[in-house]
């Protein structure tokens, strides 16, 4: 099938160059007569494209050139995004042409940000790196994002959050346009395991206190320095002088949660530093973050975050027994 590696000025020359090697390494491994990926590097202009980082990236033609193709990929924009994205519009009419005429677009990490500048994610599902969902919604409200997952795929649009999410992106191009077969082999000779589903373990939240609320942002700020205390939301909006019912409305309009979530949110963060850094027992932890019953704490972690406690001590720290 013909690919398009569509490069543009910032983006990620490492995600770039992966994406040539894992596709030559599936040609280089297919167990068959003829390359299943014929792969053209393509930019704008056809001219060579400065990546972030000082790499230029050589180019084979520009993207007027390829009349026809069956996909493309797209590489990201993490550390270039902001910078990147004015010039995102002149790709568009491009990539609106190719989808019609049944081409599959891939993008990677925030390169997802280029496909709804064309309006090609309207009314679909996508994903991109978390850092960027609060961003993403703001600009592009008809989007379906789903940032906890790693790659969504709808109305032959794929789409992948984080750079590190590119090898899972390219091992399910190779299982979706070659085979199985093809996916295993390529992942085993790379030592990479199966395509991860979800992101929300990589996930680090972050406090939204940009709101204007005052009032809230004290409140914001004694339950970071308290959340590891026995609390009651009621007890909570009756220290700070609120009626219950108005607590509740005004802190999730200024911070998007209900104060519940947001207080199991710092928990559930301050519980996830722990496992990483410390060998304190489960039950430590939990008693620690402000939670007596260790099974709903577990309930309640692996809602969040999609592991259970002790699958991502094991994750993020594989020497603690």
């Amino acid at each position: 099938m013909h690919v398009t590696l569509l490069l543009a000025d910032q983006c990620s020359a490492a995600s770039a160059t992966l994406a040539l090697e894992v596709l030559s390494a599936a040609n280089l491994f297919a167990d068959t007569t003829s390359a299943p990926f014929d792969v053209v590097v393509a930019s704008l202009d056809g001219g060579d494209v400065a990546a972030w980082g000082g790499q230029t990236l050589r180019v084979d033609r520009s993207i007027d050139e390829v009349c026809r193709t069956d996909l493309v990929v797209i590489p990201g924009f993490l550390f270039t995004l902001k910078d990147a994205l004015p010039a995102f519009a002149g790709y568009g009419p491009w990539l609106r042409q190719q989808h019609a005429q049944g081409a599959v677009v891939a993008s990677m990490c925030t390169a997802t940000f280029m496909l709804a500048e064309a309006r090609m994610l309207d009314g679909i599902r996508a994903t991109t790196h978390w850092a960027f969902a609060d961003l993403f919604r703001r600009r592009y409200s008809t989007v379906c994002l789903e940032e906890e997952q790693i790659l969504c795929e709808d109305n032959r649009v794929i789409t992948c959050g984080g750079a590190s999410a590119a090898m899972d992106l390219l091992l399910h191009l190779i299982r979706r346009f070659a085979s199985l077969e093809l996916a295993q082999k390529c992942g085993k000779y790379l030592l990479v395991d199966n395509v991860r589903s979800e992101q929300s373990v990589y996930v680090m939240w972050s406090l939204p206190k940009n709101h204007g609320d005052g009032d809230i942002l004290r409140v914001q700020d004694w339950l970071e320095d308290n959340f590891h205390q026995p609390l009651l939301i009621n007890d909570v909006a009756q220290r700070f002088g609120f009626g219950v019912r108005n607590f509740k409305r005004r802190f999730k309009e200024a911070t998007g949660y209900t104060p519940l979530t947001y207080l199991q949110a710092l928990r559930v963060e301050r519980a996830k530093q722990l496992l990483e850094s410390t060998r304190m027992t489960l039950d430590s932890i939990t008693y620690k973050v402000g939670y007596e019953d260790g099974n709903s704490f577990r309930r309640l972690f692996r809602q969040r975050v999609g592991l259970l406690p002790a699958a991502y001590r094991k994750k993020f720290q594989p020497g603690a027994g």
